[in-house]
C-alpha cells in the first residue's frame, strides 16, 4: 500500500471536509462513506501494491470483486461485519499491518469500519485508478527544467567584477544590501589556487608574481592537476584496489582506471567523451585501449568471494552500478525508488528498473579483446570456422574433463552451490543462456580448476582417450586464429540479447530500458551497434542520453561539483542529490549560465576551472568577519560575500609534507596509494577518507583528537620533519625558517616569526644539552635508576620536552620531539600500501642537539593550523 496518488476528486474532498466539520460518520450512508473514506484511502495508500499492475499477496483492492474474493488470506471485507473483516484488522495493525510503514489516522479507520457496517456498498462496475504519478508540479522542479541562457546582469557600478560570474554574484549581494570582500593577498591567492587546482603548494615564479593568469595556466598544465582532479572523481565512482567484505582481496588491474582518470583530466578530455567511454567504451571505440580502460568505471562494486547466493549478489551488483550512475552523472537518488515509488521525488519504481535494464547485459571480463571492428570481424570468422570443425571433439573433452575438474575444485569449491547454479556451471559456455553465462561466470570466480592434474585423477583408460582427443584437436591448430590482445578487469555485454529485468514483487514481465519517466515515459530507442561486437547497444544508448547537451542534469551536475571544489560548497550544496531532499541552487541563473558555457566550450573542464578561479568572487579574502547585518541575512555565506576557508584533505596533507621534504617523486603522491577498503591508510583515514563502498560527492569533515595525535606523535610526520631538515641542513636558522614558511605556508616569515623560531631552537638546544648532562650524572654509581640527582628527594627534574613546552607557550609551536633521519631507502613491497616514501628512515644516532632542535622546529611548523587550512 504505497502512496502514489496526489489528487482526490472534488466530491471526495467536499465530503471529507463536511465529515471533519461534523466530526461524525454516523449520519452518512454507505455511498457517502465510500467517497469520503474508502475511495481516497485505497487510491492513496493501497492500489499501488494491490491493483492492476502489482498484486502483493494475490490481492486486488481496486474493484469490489478483489475485496470480496480476497487474496492469499481470504476475503478482506464482510459486509455488515467490520469486526470480521481483515481490512479493518490490517488498517488497525492488529494482525497484518497495512500500510506497513505507518498506521492510518483514527478517523479514516472509523470511516472505513462504518462503511463496512453500513453494507460496504461499492459503486457499480467502479474500478479505482491511481492518478498520474508525476504531476505538473513535479515537472516544474528546477533540475528537470531545460537550462536557460539567462542574460548576464547589468551592474551600474561593476568595478569589482572581473568576469561574468561576478555580475551574477554581485547582483544578489546588492539585492541583500551586502558588499563583496576585498581581494586576498597575492601569497594567499597563490596558495589557494595551488591547492584547488593541483592539490599541493607550488613555488612562485617571476611570471606568477606578474600575472595571476600565468599562474592559473601553469597549474592547469601541470601533471599534478590531473592527479588532484582524479582524487575527487575516484570518491564519486567508489574506486578501490580491493573487493571489500571480509577477505578484501586485491584488484591489481584496477590501478589502470586511476591512471586513465588522471590522464583524461590532464588531456582535458571533453567531459561528454569522458562519460561515454566509462559507460560504453567497448561499444563506441572497441579498438581503443584507453576507452576500454574507461569501462572499468563499471567494475568498482564490492564483491564477496564466498557468496553461495550468486544470483542475489549479481542483482546487487547491477543495482549498485545503476544507483552509482544516477548519483555520479545525474545527482538523482535512484536508490530510494528500488522498492517503491520515490516518496519525495518524481522517480517511479519502474524508472529504477528501466535504468537498471540498460545494464542487464553487463558482463565483467578478464579477457576483453582490444581490436577494431574489421580485426574482430576477421578473427570471429576464423574462430567460428575452427569452432565448427572441432565442436564434437571439444564436447567429448568437456564431458571427460569438466566433471573431474569441478570435483577437485579448490578455493571455495564447487559443491556449495545450489543445484540450479551447478547446472549452469556444468554447461559449455556456448550452451548457456545469456543469464546463465552471467551467473555461471560469477560463480566460477569462487573456485579454481587444475587441468594440469587431470592425468593424476583419471583412470588409465579415460586418460588415454582424453589424450587421443587432445591429439586430434591439435590437428586443427593451424586454422585456429591467433588470440587478440586482451584487457583484464574490463566489461562487455554478455550477448547481443539482454537477459530480462523485472520489477521486485511486480508482475513477471520484462522491463524495457528507458530514461526517467519525467523526461520520457516511452521505452528508449536502443542504439544499433555492429553485430560483430555481440553487444546490445543499451549502454551506448544510456551514455548518449546522459552526455547529451539537451540533458538538463549532466552539465549542471558536473559544474556544481567543480564549484564545490573551489568554494567548499556547491551552488547546490547537496552535490549528489538535486531532488526534494537536497537543497535548491543559491544562484540558479549562474548555474545554468555556467553549464551552458561549459557545453559551448566543448565540455572543457580546464576552461571551466579557469573561468571560476579568474573571478573576483573566487579571489576574495576569507578573513572578513561577519558583522550583525550579514549574520541576519546570510550567516552561512550562501551569497558568496567572502571566500570560504577550506581544510586540507588527507591526501593534501600527505602531499604537502612529501613535497616540503623533497620526497615527491614519480607516482609517489597520495593518489597512487592502494585503497584497501578494509584497511585504509591511517593518515588518510584520520582525515575522513571515505570507505569507497558508496559514491561520495562531499566528504565528511571531522575534527578529532586522532588527527592531532597522529600529526604530533605519529612517526610518519616526524620522519618528514627529519627529511626536510636533512634537505636544508646547511642553511642558517633564519634561512631555514624562511624555507619552511615558503614550502609549508606559501609565504615568507615575518621578522617576529623568525625571532620566535630562533629563540625556540636556542632554548630547545639548551634543554637537550641539560638533559644529556643530567642523564650522564644519573648514570654515576649511587644514583637511583630512573631518577636524576638534582638535590631533591623523590622528584624528577623533567625532560627537555617538558621544559620546551613551557618555553614555547604562546608561540603556537608544537614540541613533540622529531628526529633527524638518514637518507630514505628504496620502498619495499611491504611499505607500498602505507603512506608513501621513506617509512623505513631510521633516526640518526649522531644527530647533534642543535640538529635535533632544528628538526623539532620543522615538526612544530608541520603541526600548525596554518598548514591545515587554506584561506
Amino acid at each position: 500500500m504505497v502512496a502514489t496518488n496526489r489528487n482526490l476528486g472534488f466530491r471526495a474532498w467536499a465530503c471529507l471536509l463536511v465529515c471533519v466539520w461534523l466530526g461524525s460518520t454516523a449520519s452518512f450512508g454507505s455511498e457517502d462513506l465510500f467517497e469520503i473514506h474508502v475511495r481516497p484511502t485505497l487510491i492513496k495508500h493501497c492500489i499501488a501494491c494491490h491493483g492492476a499492475g502489482k498484486r502483493e499477496g494475490d490481492l486486488r483492492l481496486d474493484h469490489w470483486q478483489g475485496l470480496s474474493e480476497g487474496g492469499d488470506s481470504g476475503p478482506v471485507v464482510v459486509p455488515g461485519k467490520p469486526g470480521e473483516s481483515l481490512l479493518v484488522e490490517a488498517i488497525k495493525h492488529e494482525s497484518l499491518e497495512m500500510p506497513p510503514e505507518y498506521q492510518l489516522d483514527e478517523q479514516t479507520i472509523a470511516g472505513i469500519a462504518a462503511w463496512i457496517k453500513a453494507g460496504a456498498k461499492w459503486p457499480e462496475q467502479a474500478v479505482l485508478k491511481a492518478a498520474e504519478p508525476i504531476t505538473a508540479a513535479d515537472r516544474q522542479w528546477w533540475c528537470f527544467q531545460p537550462m536557460v541562457d539567462f542574460p548576464v546582469p547589468e551592474i551600474s557600478d561593476d568595478q569589482w567584477c572581473q568576469n561574468e560570474i561576478d555580475r551574477f554574484v554581485l547582483k544578489r549581494l546588492q539585492e541583500n544590501g551586502i558588499q563583496p570582500s576585498p581581494p586576498a593577498g597575492s601569497a594567499t591567492l597563490r596558495r589557494r589556487l595551488s591547492y584547488d587546482l593541483i592539490g599541493m603548494p607550488t613555488v612562485a615564479t617571476g611570471d606568477d608574481e606578474a600575472s595571476v593568469d600565468a599562474l592559473i595556466d601553469r597549474l592547469l598544465e601541470s601533471k599534478a592537476y590531473g592527479e588532484n582532479q582524479a582524487r575527487i572523481w575516484l570518491d564519486l565512482v567508489r574506486y578501490a584496489d580491493s573487493d571489500g567484505y571480509r577477505a578484501d582481496f586485491a584488484r591489481p588491474q584496477a590501478r589502470l582506471y586511476r591512471y586513465y582518470v588522471i590522464a583524461s583530466f590532464n588531456q582535458d578530455k571533453p567531459y561528454d567523451r569522458f562519460v561515454m567511454e566509462q559507460l560504453a567504451g567497448d561499444e563506441i571505440d572497441p579498438g581503443n585501449r584507453e576507452a576500454l580502460i574507461g569501462t572499468m568505471y563499471l567494475r568498482h562494486w564490492i564483491y564477496e568471494h564466498n557468496q553461495r547466493d550468486v544470483e542475489t549478489q549479481w542483482q546487487e551488483i547491477l543495482s549498485d552500478i545503476t544507483e552509482t550512475t544516477a548519483d555520479v552523472f545525474l545527482a538523482q537518488g535512484l536508490k530510494c525508488a528500488k522498492c517503491h515509488d520515490h516518496k519525495f521525488d518524481p522517480i517511479l519504481q519502474r524508472d529504477y528498473f528501466r535504468m537498471k535494464a540498460f545494464f542487464a547485459a553487463f558482463q565483467p571480463r578478464e579477457d576483453q579483446p582490444i581490436a577494431d571492428l574489421e580485426t574482430r570481424r576477421k578473427y570471429l570468422a576464423d574462430d567460428e570456422k575452427w569452432a565448427s570443425k572441432t565442436e564434437s571433439l571439444r564436447r567429448q573433452l568437456h564431458a571427460i574433463e569438466h566433471p573431474v575438474l569441478l570435483k577437485h575444485a579448490t578455493k571455495e569449491g564447487f559443491d556449495k552451490f545450489i543445484d540450479e547454479i551447478k547446472v549452469m556451471v556444468k554447461k559449455l559456455p556456448e550452451d548457456r543462456t545469456p543469464y546463465e553465462q552471467q551467473i555461471a561466470s560469477l560463480a566460477e570466480r569462487q573456485f579454481a580448476l587444475h587441468p594440469e592434474k587431470l592425468s593424476e585423477w583419471l583412470d588409465e583408460e579415460t586418460e588415454a582417450k582424453r589424450q587421443a582427443l587432445r591429439k586430434q584437436l591439435a590437428e586443427f591448430a593451424a586454422i585456429k586464429p591467433k588470440p587478440l590482445p586482451t584487457l583484464a578487469f574490463a566489461v562487455s555485454d554478455v550477448a547481443s540479447e539482454a537477459p530480462p529485468i523485472s520489477i521486485i514483487d511486480g508482475p513477471d514481465q520484462p522491463v524495457e530500458p528507458g530514461f526517467l519517466t519525467i523526461f520520457d515515459s516511452a521505452p528508449a530507442v536502443v542504439a544499433k551497434v555492429d553485430p560483430v561486437l555481440r553487444s546490445t547497444g543499451r549502454r551506448t544508448t544510456l551514455a548518449n542520453w546522459i552526455a547529451s547537451a539537451d540533458n538538463p542534469l549532466t552539465a549542471r551536475v558536473i559544474v556544481n561539483r567543480v564549484w564545490q571544489q573551489h568554494f567548499g560548497q556547491g551552488l547546490v550544496q547537496t552535490v549528489n542529490d538535486f531532488g526534494h531532499l537536497g537543497t535548491q541552487p543559491s544562484h540558479p541563473e549562474l548555474l545554468d549560465w555556467l553549464a551552458l558555457r561549459f557545453i559551448e566550450d566543448g565540455w572543457s573542464l580546464k576552461k571551466l576551472h579557469r573561468r571560476i578561479v579568474s573571478s573576483a568572487t573566487y579571489q576574495q579574502t576569507s578573513r572578513r568577519p561577519a558583522d550583525p547585518p550579514i549574520i541576519a541575512v546570510d550567516p552561512e555565506n550562501h551569497l558568496l560575500w567572502r571566500m570560504n576557508s577550506k581544510r586540507l584533505t588527507g591526501e593534501q596533507v600527505v602531499d604537502t609534507l612529501l613535497q616540503a621534504s623533497g620526497e615527491v617523486k614519480a607516482k609517489k603522491r597520495a593518489i597512487y596509494l592502494p585503497v584497501r577498503r578494509n584497511k585504509l591508510d591511517p593518515m588518510l583515514a584520520a582525515f575522513d577518507f571515505p570507505d569507497r563502498i558508496r559514491s561520495v560527492g562531499r566528504r565528511h569533515q571531522t575534527t578529532t583528537s586522532t588527527q592531532a595525535l597522529l600529526m604530533k606523535n605519529g612517526d610518519w610526520v616526524r620522519q618528514r620533519a627529519g627529511a626536510m631538515f636533512n634537505k636544508h641542513r646547511a642553511l642558517a636558522d633564519s634561512d631555514l625558517v624562511q624555507a619552511c614558511y615558503e614550502k609549508l605556508f606559501g609565504r615568507p616569515a615575518t621578522s617576529e616569526e623568525v625571532f620566535l623560531a630562533g629563540r625556540f631552537v636556542k632554548q630547545y638546544q639548551e634543554l637537550l644539552s641539560a638533559e644529556s648532562d643530567d642523564a650522564t650524572e644519573a648514570s654515576k654509581p649511587g644514583t637511583p635508576t630512573g631518577q636524576i640527582d638534582d638535590g631533591t628527594t623523590g622528584q624528577n627534574a623533567g625532560t627537555a620536552q617538558d621544559a620546551a613546552q613551557k618555553a614555547t607557550q604562546g608561540t603556537g609551536l608544537a614540541t613533540k620531539p622529531a628526529t633527524a633521519v638518514s637518507e630514505p631507502k628504496k620502498d619495499t613491497p611491504e611499505s607500498a600500501s602505507k603512506t608513501p616514501v621513506a617509512d623505513n628512515a631510521k633516526p640518526d644516532p649522531k644527530a647533534s642537539d642543535r640538529d635535533r632542535a632544528r628538526t623539532e622546529l620543522i615538526h612544530a611548523f608541520m603541526n600548525s593550523n596554518e598548514l591545515i587550512y587554506v584561506d
